[in-house]
């Protein structure tokens, strides 16, 4: 059973424990395995995918209509947002060994990125944790002074956007150095539109 753990109102960040059960976590981990491959990011001024130092992880892309747990989630993460399924990007599983880390960054893209042709900018950004880090590995918010330590089946959402559109500057956040053992996790970013 979920349970709220901490609410911060300017980004509407939320952070549970118990949004996943053990069996999800590790079904979600086994489908990541699978796939894994060198973690990338969307360049803003070409829209291509690259890989970047500042994201040192692995990912794994899963289609969802292969995989029964991952249309389970995405009803799921209906019913916790309100925003329908066709604002989904595809669920992204990652896999961070020790030294490896997700620098500051936004998720929500500049104005003027051609990644806003694929349904508008992120939204929202759901991020479940899918395993306990033996140590550091926390989910950092530097212009709100928050961070939340990776709890297994916990997650945490906010708004990337401002009331006027644009990217949000508190929904500035990093993934912090894995300091021990492994971390996996998986985001659902969502939409303002269908994504396609």
């Amino acid at each position: 059973m979920a349970r709220l753990l901490l609410q911060e109102q300017r980004i509407g960040l939320r952070y549970w424990a118990g949004l996943l059960s053990l069996e999800d976590c590790r079904a979600l981990v086994t489908i990541g395995e699978s796939l894994l491959r060198p973690a990338t990011v969307i360049d803003e001024q070409s829209g291509a995918e690259t890989v970047h130092p500042e994201r040192l992880s692995a990912m794994a892309w899963p289609k969802r209509e292969s995989h029964p747990i991952l249309q389970k989630l995405a009803q799921g993460v209906v019913q916790l947002t309100g925003v329908p399924m066709a604002c989904q990007e595809p669920l992204q599983i990652l896999h961070y060994r020790p030294g490896e880390e997700y620098r500051p960054h936004f998720d929500g893209f500049s104005a003027d990125a051609p990644a806003l042709s694929h349904g508008g900018n992120r939204q929202l950004t759901l991020i479940l944790y899918l395993n306990a880090v033996e140590a550091g590995g926390e989910t950092l918010f530097p212009e709100l002074g928050l961070h939340f330590s990776p709890i297994m089946g916990g997650g945490i959402l906010f708004r990337n956007l401002g009331e006027d559109g644009q990217r949000h500057p508190l929904s500035l956040h990093a993934g912090l150095p894995v300091q021990k053992g492994e971390k996996w996790i998986a985001t659902q970013w969502i939409r303002q539109g269908p994504y396609v």
